[in-house]
């Protein structure tokens, strides 16, 4: 499903313009997260677009990934906590808001203002209408690199196997952290591109993400009910 275009996704942007009615909505829904996630105003210090939609590497089913940067310090001493309490509000949002811009989904986010963006990826203020970092054109073809699908078959095979063995929450938990920990360093290290990311992306796309996760909510209903 992964795709490499030659222009950013025209449905948002006017070359490198990002459409103002669209900027007008991101900005609109990223107020109401911060207000969700009960973010302080003067916590935050940007608001940006990045990921495959603020990229060269959009497809149908891409998010559009907006970021609040906001001084995490000032949610708390415990970074554990305040990271953890940010997670689980961004999967609260996710689970009861249906929001979608121009038929994409949006994914909010906080991430701290000392976190260093990638090398080479598409970091657009919403907030100041320009760009932080220009995204880099390379030359991509995901379609002919027999690694890349050699891994994501086995994180398929290995998605398949745990809910046919009707494995326990502890394996689960186990698969998605090491899927999670495997994209935060690989998009720490090589950014939007990196191999392991594109691993990411594609199990997301092809829905095996959302069929672990289901599998896993089921296992926590059952060992809640009597």
């Amino acid at each position: 499903t992964l795709e490499y275009h030659d222009q950013l996704n025209p449905d948002l942007w006017d070359g490198f313009y990002l459409r103002s009615d669209v900027s007008n909505k991101l900005m609109m829904i990223a107020h109401t997260w911060a207000a969700f996630a009960k973010i302080p105003p003067h916590a935050i210090h940007d608001v940006i677009l990045v990921g495959g939609n603020a990229n060269y590497n959009y497809t149908p089913k891409s998010d559009i990934d907006v970021h609040l940067v906001i001084d995490r310090n000032a949610l708390g001493a415990n970074r554990e906590f305040v990271d953890e309490y940010l997670q689980d509000k961004k999967v609260l949002w996710t689970l009861t808001h249906k929001i979608s811009v121009l038929g994409y989904s949006l994914e909010p986010y906080a991430q701290d203002n000392a976190d260093r963006y990638p090398a080479n990826q598409g970091v657009y203020s919403l907030q100041r209408s320009r760009w932080i970092q220009f995204p880099n054109k390379g030359d991509y073809n995901f379609q002919d690199d027999p690694g890349l699908k050699r891994k994501v078959l086995f994180y398929k095979r290995m998605i398949n196997k745990a809910i046919k063995d009707k494995m326990d929450a502890n394996a689960i938990h186990e698969i998605k952290s090491k899927v999670r920990n495997m994209r935060g360093a690989a998009i720490a290290k090589g950014g939007e591109f990196s191999f392991e990311n594109l691993v990411f992306k594609e199990l997301r796309n092809t829905g095996y993400l959302d069929k672990i996760n289901k599998y896993e909510q089921l296992l926590k209903n059952k060992a809640l009910s009597l």
